[in-house]
């Protein structure tokens, strides 16, 4: 049996029964000290049978950077200062990759769009160059100053007469069709996707609405955690304030106090995407890449109950008080404060998110992701607030919220394991 067979088979028979017999989801206080060492490695055997399934299913462990590969597809030239002067001698379109050996979606970018036939026979008249970011290189400094270099990849693109396009410049993954239009307005002038339409296809096919669609069920399954989802009925009852509220006063009692979470959610994204430039800068290096893995892996582990995130109790006890009372001012800054005070079990999905924001230094989607990220958390109090008598028919407080929390701690390591697998193969 060949490896190709074997790793599907592995994977899947490591994951299911780590997830049968493994104790996964159960918590530690339940377990004694031979119950943690068997959830541990159920862990381990969750973890290791879906980087295989990921490999088997070549979503990892993509062709490396080897320029025989690479002469297979484009021609790709790597002195960019060379490529630039051919190009404007022979009123070439330019195209300039910056890309780097443990980048993941550089790889998948080669493996996917530049191997693409279309593509291939698209820039067949172009000058291809790139410029690998693999090692810090000072002498770049300008040119990727010049090309604004946030992240990688990056893909510049440049007309037949030498002017830059920096409203096509690519930074992450797009497949084909996506990338062709990119081609099809530098050759013809016009803007990407000619309006609404076609930005709003753009967004699909690059999966920035997937993205909102997932940053949204994080919220809602950071409701459902076990330091949120026990304080729900407490909450509706205190933002009613004793009163006989009706639908729409309690709708926007609780809407406000949605708000209020937003509001400190909101900060924190704009405050990561102003720090974004310096960090999409050093995600040039595989150091910050690894450390990125890092805080994945280790927020993962929190969720799996090895170590918590708690605020001091001092000011915990001083959060509790802000915003006591009725009213729509009192449910804003209870609203405020909810957020932080329910960080053992919201932080680690929440730095995860902050840590994607500051890659991308973009304000507007540090904002955006937040307030989706806020609404899902809030979802719950906001049909609860609007029809209070469903609160008798809520699931009682239980072990499904520690399977809740497990499969997102989970999830989490394993991004952190596809991060470091770009970096050092983990799989064969």
């Amino acid at each position: 049996m060949d490896l190709d067979t074997l790793r599907p088979l592995l994977g899947g028979a490591l994951f299911v029964g780590a997830l049968l017999f493994g104790r996964v989801f159960t918590a530690n206080f339940e377990l004694d000290a031979l119950g943690r060492a068997r959830k541990g490695l159920g862990v381990l055997a969750a973890l290791l049978g879906a980087l295989l399934l990921l490999r088997a299913g070549g979503l990892i462990g993509a062709p490396s950077h080897a320029p025989e590969a690479e002469g297979a597809h484009l021609r790709w030239r790597a002195d960019l200062d060379a490529a630039e002067a051919q190009a404007k001698a022979e009123g070439r379109p330019l195209l300039v990759d910056f890309s780097a050996s443990w980048c993941g979606a550089c790889k998948e970018l080669e493996r996917h769009t530049f191997a693409d036939p279309k593509v291939m026979a698209r820039l067949n008249g172009w000058v291809v160059v790139r410029v690998d970011l693999t090692e810090a290189r000072p002498e770049l400094a300008e040119a990727q100053r010049r090309y604004e270099v946030k992240g990688l990849p990056t893909v510049a693109l440049v007309t037949a007469t030498g002017a830059p396009r920096p409203d096509l410049t690519l930074t992450g993954f797009e497949d084909a069709s996506a990338f062709l239009a990119r081609i099809d307005a530098l050759e013809q002038g016009t803007e990407l996707g000619g309006g609404l339409a076609g930005r709003l296809k753009e967004a699909l096919s690059s999966g920035s609405m997937l993205l909102y669609f997932l940053v949204f069920l994080a919220g809602i399954v950071a409701s459902l955690s076990p330091c949120v989802y026990p304080l729900i009925p407490i909450t509706i009852s205190v933002l009613g304030g004793g009163e006989a509220l009706s639908k729409g006063q309690g709708f926007l009692r609780s809407l406000v106090y949605v708000l209020g979470i937003t509001t400190t959610y909101s900060i924190l994204g704009v405050i990561a995407a102003r720090g974004g430039g310096l960090f999409g800068a050093a995600l040039q290096s595989a150091w910050v890449v690894g450390g990125v893995a890092a805080v994945f892996i280790l927020m993962g582990v929190s969720m799996l109950g090895v170590f918590e995130i708690r605020l001091p109790a001092a000011l915990s006890d001083r959060l509790n008080t802000v915003g006591q009372g009725s009213g729509f001012v009192s449910a804003y800054l209870m609203g405020t404060v909810a957020g932080i005070i329910a960080a053992p079990c919201v932080g680690p999905p929440l730095v995860v998110i902050l840590a994607y924001v500051a890659a991308q230094g973009s304000i507007s989607t540090g904002l955006s992701l937040l307030i989706v990220y806020s609404l899902g958390m809030g979802l719950l109090f906001i049909v609860l607030g609007t029809f209070s008598q469903l609160l008798s028919r809520m699931p009682r407080s239980g072990g499904w919220m520690e399977v809740v929390k497990g499969a997102l701690g989970l999830l989490m390591i394993l991004v952190g394991l596809v991060y470091l697998n770009d970096l050092w193969p983990l799989v064969p």
